[in-house]
């Protein structure tokens, strides 16, 4: 259980008497802990990581109604705060927040007044201040848990919180360029748990005229729920609501579900997946505490940012603005908001009903199936695009040791798979609702990290004589799907990959539509679907194969109308001879590293908060 002070009383504003928005503006105090870090990840946290999160949040939200400045509770020296009697759940043991602008609190830790140390200036200028530490706590051993933080003190007029802690697990940082994304969307994601989207907060919510949304008791306080160990919300912030659920073998199951139901949230989850009758957006139910009902649901909203897992790509999107600015504390630049691709307009089908349906309704049309998948994760891999096409991607459709809950058991035939054994086949991702999707994931070899699927990351390129699909990984490179898998030729000898389906690219756009660039060489996407073969020489090999051009609008801004396109020139480019250099007398070492070097391919299912 989180311990909460309540009811802070801030200081008057000297400066105006006006009560008007203002820039959220956050005041981070480092814990020494940060020191006890090697240099590298000392650096990354305070000049990088923290400084760029705070800078998104600031231009993110405005604070409404602040007041002067924030002048906290002050700990006794009986390491507790001393509340009102009649309140049990205020009586608080330490917590993270260090708290360092304090009112005063006596020695005896009998009354809190002037008998201790005077009042302090507080912190001026600011409507936040965040604690941050870097150690390594119980939490911190949890499965993939990089970082966590809450909120520690709510100011009285409008419940908003004033102050909170943010812990960074040491052996979780990562200083690797190619994973400070997905670490600064970490810090960003905590944070906002702790300026607002949090399960311990929906009963604090107001409306836009600073009424609370959830009725008080005597005490001022909402009720309390001993079972949830959380202040008990009104149906005016959740709903709870119940779906039809498709499930294997031709039945269906009553699945409840709980929703964010604010205006803006409905609003904005309505428009997002073209569902006028969407009641809100569906909350996480699975995770156990921390996660369930912290989060979206990671099966409607896959690579948002506030979903419970870190998988892939993560983007804060207008919905996530939309509950900041619903708490109302905040008013929300949805000019900050990051495009989410996952369920958008797809429609009623998709939002409120199970992934069955939406599988079994799209499976005869091919590839809108998307976002899900139905190809088991086996070698040899069947590789795919995700779903924005920024990388490869495999099916995590796997088999688990043990049948899954009959409310997520989905598939009544799989291909290879005998009947009495499908009960155990899901999604790798628990949150999900076990629902499969196309997920990025990392190459290891030896058990070692060596690169992620990502194409826009060049350090992700493969070494040439590991590079099958002549693939070029780096800025302006997308995922395209492969017709065939590449054959590569040296003399009589011929080779071909097994795992095979898609590979990064470089795109350009021109005027006269999308170019695909392969090593030096382009070819001009004029249609949607197009094949176009490839024939290059590298390393000595020759490299041929086939790519599915993509839609030229997926990432031109400015492509030619149906009318201006040329007619198709179906001619192949030239093939070229397997025998024209010397290289059929080069000793074959690529094959044997192939040969020798053993590849693990993993998903990357980090960042679990």
């Amino acid at each position: 259980m989180l311990y909460v002070i309540h009811k802070v009383f801030l200081k008057p504003d000297r400066l105006t008497k006006r009560s008007t928005d203002q820039q959220l503006k956050i005041q981070i105090e480092y814990d020494s802990s940060l020191d006890g870090l090697d240099e590298a990840k000392s650096s990354l946290v305070k000049d990088k990581l923290l400084p760029q999160a705070i800078d998104y949040l600031q231009k993110a939200f405005r604070v409404r109604r602040q007041s002067g400045p924030i002048l906290l509770s002050r700990q006794c020296a009986t390491n507790q705060y001393l509340r009102k009697r009649d309140d049990p759940h205020l009586r608080t043991k330490r917590t993270h927040c260090i708290l360092l602008h304090f009112r005063v609190c006596s020695e005896s830790g009998k009354s809190c007044g002037p008998a201790g140390s005077p009042d302090g200036e507080g912190v001026v200028r600011a409507g936040f201040v965040l604690y941050v530490s870097a150690m390594t706590t119980e939490r911190c051993g949890q499965e993939n848990i990089v970082a966590y933080a809450a909120y520690c003190q709510l100011e009285s007029k409008l419940d908003r919180p004033i102050a909170g802690y943010a812990n960074l697990c040491p052996n979780m940082i990562s200083t690797q360029h190619q994973e400070f994304e997905g670490m600064l969307s970490t810090v960003k994601h905590e944070i906002i748990h702790a300026l607002g989207f949090s399960a311990g907060l929906f009963a604090f919510y107001h409306d836009d005229d600073g009424k609370p949304l959830t009725p008080r008791s005597a005490s001022g306080l909402p009720a309390y729920n001993e079972s949830l160990g959380l202040y008990q919300w009104s149906d005016k912030v959740i709903k709870r609501a119940t779906r039809l659920w498709d499930i294997r073998g031709g039945h269906m199951v009553r699945h409840t579900v709980h929703l964010l139901a604010t205006p803006r949230v409905v609003e904005e989850a309505r428009r997002h997946f073209n569902c006028p009758i969407l009641e809100g957006m569906e909350l996480e139910n699975q995770g156990g505490a921390g996660t369930e009902f912290n989060h979206w649901e990671k099966r409607l909203l896959e690579n948002e940012a506030m979903t419970g897992s870190h998988t892939q790509n993560r983007v804060f999107s207008r919905i996530t603005l939309a509950i900041m600015e619903d708490t109302g504390w905040y008013r929300a630049n949805y000019s900050m908001a990051e495009n989410l691709e996952w369920g958008r307009f797809l429609g009623c089908d998709f939002v409120m009903k199970s992934c069955k349906f939406w599988i079994d309704q799209h499976r005869h049309t091919r590839p809108t199936l998307s976002p899900y998948c139905d190809s088991v994760r086996s070698a040899p891999l069947q590789l795919t695009c995700r779903q924005d096409q920024l990388a490869v991607a495999v099916c995590n459709l796997q088999k688990f040791p043990h049948a899954l809950p009959v409310e997520y058991q989905y598939f009544d035939h799989i291909p290879g798979v005998p009947e009495e054994d499908l009960p155990a086949y899901g999604g790798a991702v628990e949150i999900a609702d076990y629902c499969p999707f196309s997920q990025e994931f990392s190459w290891h070899v030896g058990g070692e990290y060596q690169r992620s699927s990502y194409c826009g990351i060049q350090e992700n390129q493969p070494a040439t004589w590991r590079n099958y699909g002549v693939e070029q990984y780096g800025p302006g490179s997308v995922c395209l799907y492969q017709k065939s898998p590449f054959v590569m030729e040296q003399c009589t000898k011929r080779m071909t990959y097994p795992d095979w389906g898609s590979g990064c690219y470089k795109v350009s756009c021109t005027a006269q539509g999308l170019l695909v660039w392969v090593q030096n060489d382009s070819y001009p996407c004029v249609r949607t679907g197009q094949v176009i073969s490839v024939s290059i020489r590298m390393n000595g090999w020759v490299y041929s194969g086939q790519l599915i051009c993509p839609t030229c609008s997926d990432f031109c801004s400015d492509c030619p109308l149906p009318h201006e396109i040329p007619p198709l020139n179906t001619t192949k480019s030239a093939r070229l001879d397997p025998c024209s250099r010397s290289s059929c007398l080069v000793v074959n070492l690529w094959q044997l590293l192939l040969t020798l070097t053993p590849l693990l391919i993993g998903f990357l299912l980090c960042g679990r908060d």
